[in-house]
């Protein structure tokens, strides 16, 4: 989403704080440096950083990460807190994994250190906690 896309639909606006309902939550993780090549990113997009529920450039340390979550082959889930830190640069959403093997896909249809394949992995937890909190602020 760009500002020129939510000018031509009024109704939808860009989420920038945690308890916010009616809005949209879009990023799209990478390594530093690599916005130009992910095709995900659009000039000018906006970003919503899932460790701070802002749309500011703060980095938001590893520390703020409840927990990234992995699926192995048969689907059993393993969980590691504080897996990256997240920050918004240039339209980007750049991470640093703890461990990159883990976010890397030989083959994929994606370029080297474009993680858009991990965008709810890398975060799973912290949406997780996200989602119960803007629900109980609709419910209000």
């Amino acid at each position: 989403m760009t500002a020129k896309d939510l000018a031509a639909q009024p109704a939808v606006q860009m989420c920038n704080r945690p308890d916010q309902t009616g809005c949209v939550i879009s990023y799209n993780t990478i390594a530093q440096g690599r916005q130009s090549v992910a095709p995900t990113i659009k000039a000018g997009a906006l970003a919503v950083n899932p460790l701070s529920w802002t749309m500011d450039g703060g980095l938001v340390p590893a520390e703020k990460n409840i927990g990234a979550v992995f699926f192995d082959a048969t689907g059993v889930p393993t969980t590691y807190p504080h897996f990256t830190s997240a920050q918004i640069v240039d339209s980007g959403l750049v991470v640093e994994p703890a461990n990159v093997d883990l976010v890397t896909v030989k083959g994929s249809h994606f370029p080297a250190e474009v993680y858009h394949s991990f965008d709810y992995s890398l975060f799973f937890e912290n949406i997780k906690a996200n989602i119960a909190a803007r629900i109980k602020a609709f419910s209000r």
